[in-house]
């Protein structure tokens, strides 16, 4: 009877791992604008944002062209100051090996693709990852699971999507305010 409880207990253990597992691939982070102190939140990325990068107005007049959607200006200007995807190396921490604007990824899990601005007041944010090939959404848009505080922020992911060319997407409730270009490659 022992081995039994034994076995059931190890099933359980995997599952709850299993489970667990999305909100361990990412950790959130705030970083204080008063003191520079972090306090630990809960499931992406969080952290501040303070050098200059790609936004959704800072798209050059040809990358909004070739864009799949364009991102309603007036609702980027409500809510932030700074919008834009970097790339956080293999064992990298943030903030400080955030590589703001940095678009280019290996597939293999270990670049993670990181999204980061800073937004003028609170809110919850959704995303979705497009691939421009195939037009059509290989992550559909999801709403984070938490609101973001007002402030500096990063999200990260690992980078575990095919070769490809793709745009990773970020809304305010229905308002498109970031699309971002960006490619993967094997």
């Amino acid at each position: 009877m022992d081995d039994k409880k034994k076995i059931l207990k190890n099933i359980f253990i995997i599952l709850l791992i299993i489970m667990l597992l999305p909100l361990i691939s990412c950790s959130i982070l705030k970083i204080s604008e008063k003191t520079g102190s972090t306090a630990p939140a809960t499931s992406a990325t969080i952290a501040e944002s303070t050098s200059e990068a790609n936004s959704a107005t800072s798209l050059t007049a040809e990358e909004k062209q070739t864009l799949s959607e364009k991102p309603d200006e007036a609702a980027f200007k409500e809510y932030f100051t700074e919008l834009g995807l970097g790339k956080l190396p293999e064992n990298g921490k943030l903030p400080l090996d955030l590589k703001k604007g940095d678009n280019v990824f290996v597939s293999n899990g270990r670049d993670q693709i990181v999204i980061y601005g800073n937004l003028l007041k609170d809110t919850k944010l959704s995303n979705a990852i497009y691939d421009v090939n195939a037009k059509k959404n290989i992550r559909e848009k999801t709403e984070f699971p938490m609101v973001i505080k007002k402030g500096g922020f990063a999200g990260s992911e690992p980078v575990n999507i095919p070769a490809g060319k793709y745009e990773y997407k970020i809304w305010i409730g229905d308002k498109l305010v970031g699309v971002f270009p960006f490619e993967v490659k094997p």
